[in-house]
């Protein structure tokens, strides 16, 4: 994948330099007149236009880790262990880009349409694990525009610590135990 960095801030520039550089992802330095149409990813903070440019200032580093590591994914998995504090994992390729615990049922809806909005994919599928019956029937109903797949999540959570519940949520994305 070829990236490229264009910034007229030399803070948005470090911010993004540091980024890529921990991520072990190779990127050229772009100017302004320079022809980036050859790039996968064009990071800016400028006022540029193309499909390949993404405007930020930075900061965002878990949308520019998503956008770098699922660029061109075959299939992209999120998967969600219900609960009063649901784990959730996204994986692009069985390779996992994201994983955290979300506490706001309100805000694993906004997170599974950033991840569908941002990632580039040809497959996007949400597997939840029947565990807890209350909270994954409020999980499915608050996604229920989205492609679900309910998992059996016995033995999801078996070698992951109590209190894991990202850990249990990549088990539960890579399970085929679809019921």
């Amino acid at each position: 994948m070829k990236l490229g960095v264009i910034a007229r801030d030399f803070r948005v520039y470090n911010r993004l330099l540091t980024l890529l550089k921990g991520m072990n992802e190779p990127f050229v330095s772009l100017r302004p007149e320079d022809n980036y149409t050859g790039f996968d990813i064009v990071f800016t903070d400028m006022e540029l236009r193309g499909s390949n440019i993404i405007r930020t200032d930075g900061l965002e580093e878990f949308r520019l880790r998503q956008l770098v590591r699922s660029k061109n994914s075959e299939k992209i998995v999120v998967g969600i262990d219900p609960g009063p504090a649901p784990g959730i994992a996204t994986l692009a390729n069985n390779v996992v880009i994201d994983r955290r615990s979300i506490y706001d049922f309100r805000d694993i809806r906004e997170y599974v349409s950033r991840v569908s909005r941002e990632c580039k994919y040809n497959s996007f599928v949400i597997k939840v694990g029947n565990g807890d019956r209350r909270y994954r029937n409020q999980i499915i109903r608050s996604l229920g525009d989205f492609r679900l797949q309910i998992v059996d999540e016995k033995g999801s959570s078996k070698t992951v610590k109590r209190g894991e519940d990202s850990g249990s949520a990549i088990n539960i994305a890579l399970s085929n135990d679809i019921l």
